[in-house]
């Protein structure tokens, strides 16, 4: 979903322009950016900058926050301000299941094998609240968890923030790292699935 930003990166700035304060109330209402960048997006004056930036944020969070966004532009209360913007989003496939080739450019975060259902089903299908849950245990998984470079290797995150993350010299540092950088619920997800994946024992004992 990355790629279907970044193509379409002229357009939506044209047509967010419009009112991009509204933009930006639904784009933090969903948890897609930190305090920080709405307090820095906020004060920015030009609405076209602002745009940018805001794109250029959403687009350095990886594939899953790029298809949140572009799910949240299919919303008839947030593009009802453009309705070329309204007709496009209609076009855009964003299922996680859609095929990368061709024109929509779609990347499945999570690819698991088939002997890995069952687990993910009687484990992280009891997580109500994926951010909460990863906030509550980070200690225990900053301590606990083996397999990081696997885990980071099998998450659709931005090469800058793999960088960062591999750049720690610990294991530990490493898993602080990857958890600082948990700033949505699809993100957060993501990686208890991958969790579930490669340190099943400690999550099962997290969830007692």
């Amino acid at each position: 979903m990355d790629k279907v930003l970044l193509k379409s990166k002229t357009k939506l700035i044209h047509w967010l322009k419009l009112d991009w304060i509204l933009i930006l109330q639904h784009v933090q209402e969903h948890e897609l950016i930190t305090t920080t960048e709405y307090d820095h997006l906020k004060s920015m004056t030009i609405p076209r900058d602002a745009v940018i930036k805001l794109l250029d944020i959403i687009h350095g969070k990886g594939g899953n926050v790029c298809r949140t966004f572009l799910n949240l532009l299919k919303s008839d209360d947030v593009n009802e301000f453009s309705p070329e913007l309204r007709e496009w989003i209609k076009t855009v496939d964003t299922s996680e299941t859609a095929n990368t080739a061709g024109q929509s450019g779609i990347q499945v975060t999570i690819q698991t094998p088939d002997r890995d259902c069952g687990r993910r089903e009687s484990g992280n299908s009891l997580i109500q609240d994926y951010r909460k849950f990863l906030k509550a245990n980070t200690s225990q998984l900053v301590q606990g968890v083996k397999n990081i470079d696997a885990i980071i290797d099998e998450l659709d995150l931005h090469s800058e923030l793999v960088a960062n993350v591999r750049a720690k010299p610990t294991r530990q540092t490493k898993m602080r790292e990857l958890l600082d950088c948990v700033n949505c619920e699809s993100i957060a997800k993501d990686l208890v699935d991958v969790l579930f994946k490669y340190e099943g024992p400690l999550m099962k004992e997290l969830q007692k």
